[in-house]
């Protein structure tokens, strides 16, 4: 794992989370437990602060940021989707953010809300909760529907088995 600290500013890594060991973890981060942070992921907490809490899934390829003195706050059971890209943003419980979205600084994701793939949240937008938003800019475009809900649901259990399974069964070969 590539963990930095950062002059006074050092990770904190719950024992029961999981990073890839090509993902980058640097600074003020905070990884709750059952949190999965993929390959290839970066969070950088260098001069802002990164928390995410429990349950939440950093899928590959993520990036992560906050602005000096910000905060990017994940909360518990946040799906974000392969390459997204969040910036000293708030993600709420549950919500899920798509592969290749954005989102901007001071935007707030509600509760349950899905960013669909590549939606660009802008700054200090505000996404309500349990909805559906799309597009360049990101617009609302419908309620999250309770199949979604279900399969968010059961989707986050599968992450949470990764944290643990990932390290008593992946062994490199070269």
């Amino acid at each position: 794992m590539a963990i930095y600290a950062y002059g006074k500013r050092v990770p904190e890594i719950d024992e029961t989370a999981w990073v890839f060991p090509t993902a980058s973890v640097i600074g003020k981060v905070t990884l709750e437990g059952k949190v999965y942070v993929g390959a290839g992921a970066v969070l950088r907490g260098d001069y802002g602060s990164i928390i995410v809490k429990s349950g939440s899934a950093i899928e590959e390829n993520t990036t992560i940021h906050a602005r000096m003195a910000g905060t990017c706050f994940i909360e518990q059971d946040v799906t974000v989707g392969h390459a997204a890209m969040l910036h000293n943003c708030t993600i709420k419980k549950g919500a899920v953010i798509g592969m290749n979205a954005t989102v901007s600084d001071h935007a707030i994701v509600g509760e349950g809300t899905i960013i669909a793939e590549g939606a660009v949240v802008k700054a200090k937008s505000d996404i309500p909760p349990f909805k559906i938003a799309a597009g360049v800019p990101a617009q609302v475009i419908g309620d999250v529907p309770e199949a979604h809900k279900e399969f968010w649901l059961a989707a986050k259990e599968v992450y949470k088995a990764l944290c643990r399974d990932y390290k008593r069964k992946l062994k490199r070969l070269d």
